[in-house]
């Protein structure tokens, strides 16, 4: 019997949504919801050979956070809850398509990162609801 792969924890230049295209298309046409305290934009694309399965861009608002090392830290944070569970979200694409996703951070105050985690956890679960109320054809969920 030979031994389960663990994931790669990593988050590399090429998963970072930078590209104001991108980013873009993704305003425009990204399917939108919130789970608390993120809001989550997402949309489905192509993908191509060499790419990762999901792009992710945080913004956190200026507004709520003057101080930029609080806008940093909560960044830092989000980032972290999607690197350390982004295999979740890669088991629930389709093979042949990549997700574009821009995390809107919402509070007021910073969240402790367990509830961050918990936070991006249920956002993969609500995204995949969305895709399949869509008609996305996605794999069956890993019975893990």
């Amino acid at each position: 019997m030979e031994p389960e792969a663990t994931p790669r924890h990593t988050f590399s230049k090429q998963e970072r949504l930078y590209l104001k295209q991108r980013i873009n298309a993704l305003l425009a046409g990204g399917e939108s919801f919130v789970s608390y305290p993120l809001r989550v934009i997402f949309r489905l694309s192509e993908r191509l050979d060499g790419e990762p399965p999901a792009r992710v861009a945080v913004s956190v608002s200026k507004k709520r956070f003057k101080r930029a090392v609080d806008r940093n830290r909560v960044k830092r944070l989000t980032r972290e809850a999607f690197r350390l569970n982004k295999h979740h979200l890669h088991d629930l694409l389709p093979a042949d398509q990549g997700a574009d996703i821009l995390l809107i951070y919402l509070a007021e105050t910073i969240a402790d990162f367990t509830k961050l985690e918990k936070t991006m956890k249920h956002a993969f679960k609500k995204m995949r609801g969305i895709m399949v109320a869509k008609g996305d054809n996605i794999p069956a969920p890993d019975p893990r």
